[in-house]
């Protein structure tokens, strides 16, 4: 009997003893706490909705770690993005806590209400290794009516870096355009200026050379072609007969060849203009030729 007594007490012992070391391991017991909230409970349709989901507890910060977190149930939003935050603070009493913070960032719809269902969140107790959740509940929110961002009104200090950078701009435009006027006028007077004999050839290859006319077409271009060159060298008038034009060039210096080939082209005028005879394509490019020499022979004096 006394054997059964003294065994019962020692059991009894035992678990008293468990119990207070159980007691004394977790005497910092912890809760893990749930918190959802708005920013604001009332926005406009053009800002954005700001959620905050909030999970704190008595203890270490890695007490407990998040598992899941499941999507949010929108209600006329959606979702433009979302981040977290860690915080660790000790209270008057020298009590560790944590707070996690997990923020969603919503674009309302349309005006009117919009709703957020709960969210569900799984976490893990490290300590115990068990696991848990929790739910938040649903929130609402009222949209209004846009709302304009500022006075629309520019201030002073504004107006006057407008007026100073639109002045600026003017003067840089008006002093590039002045720089390329000058550096083009520089460039005109750089180039060697052409005589008028090397105007007319040019004009004749481009013109003439090139012509896809009848023969008797070119013929009249090229005549009207010496012609104008004549007043524009000589001031004489396009109605000159060519003993005046013989006198002129004579006086010149133009060799006898030249003026020879320059009558024949003048004879041909007056038969294909009175008598209405053809002209052939070889008389043509003959007194193209012939004009040819006659004004580099006059480059040459020039």
């Amino acid at each position: 009997m006394k054997l059964a007594l003294h065994c019962s007490f020692l059991i009894v012992l035992w678990f008293v003893v468990s119990f207070a070391q159980t007691a004394n391991n977790d005497s910092l017991p912890s809760e893990i706490k749930l918190r959802a909230y708005l920013q604001k409970d009332q926005i406009p349709l053009n800002e954005e909705v700001v959620y905050n989901v909030e999970l704190s507890w008595l203890g270490d910060v890695g007490r407990y770690r998040v598992l899941e977190i499941s999507d949010p149930v929108l209600t006329n939003l959606k979702l433009r993005g979302s981040g977290s935050a860690n915080r660790f603070f000790t209270d008057e009493n020298n009590q560790p806590h944590a707070v996690k913070t997990i923020t969603f960032y919503f674009t309302p719809l349309e005006i009117g209400m919009a709703y957020i269902d709960g969210i569900t969140i799984k976490y893990l107790d490290n300590k115990t290794n068990q696991t848990g959740r929790l739910i938040s509940q649903r929130i609402g929110v009222k949209i209004t009516e846009p709302v304009a961002h500022g006075d629309g009104k520019i201030s002073s200090g504004k107006l006057i870096l407008f007026f100073f950078i639109a002045v600026f701009l003017i003067f840089l435009i008006y002093s590039l355009k002045r720089y390329f006027e000058q550096k083009k006028q520089q460039e005109i007077l750089a180039e060697p200026q052409k005589t008028v004999e090397e105007e007319t050839l040019e004009e004749l290859r481009n013109q003439m050379r090139s012509s896809q006319l009848m023969p008797e077409q070119k013929f009249n271009q090229l005549l009207e072609l010496l012609k104008g060159y004549f007043k524009k060298r000589f001031e004489l008038p396009t109605t000159s007969a060519f003993f005046e034009i013989r006198l002129v060039l004579e006086k010149t210096g133009v060799s006898a060849e030249v003026i020879n080939k320059l009558e024949q082209l003048f004879e041909r005028a007056e038969l294909v203009k009175f008598a209405g005879e053809p002209v052939s394509e070889s008389e043509v490019h003959f007194f193209i030729d012939s004009v040819e020499l006659l004004l580099n022979e006059l480059n040459k004096k020039e």
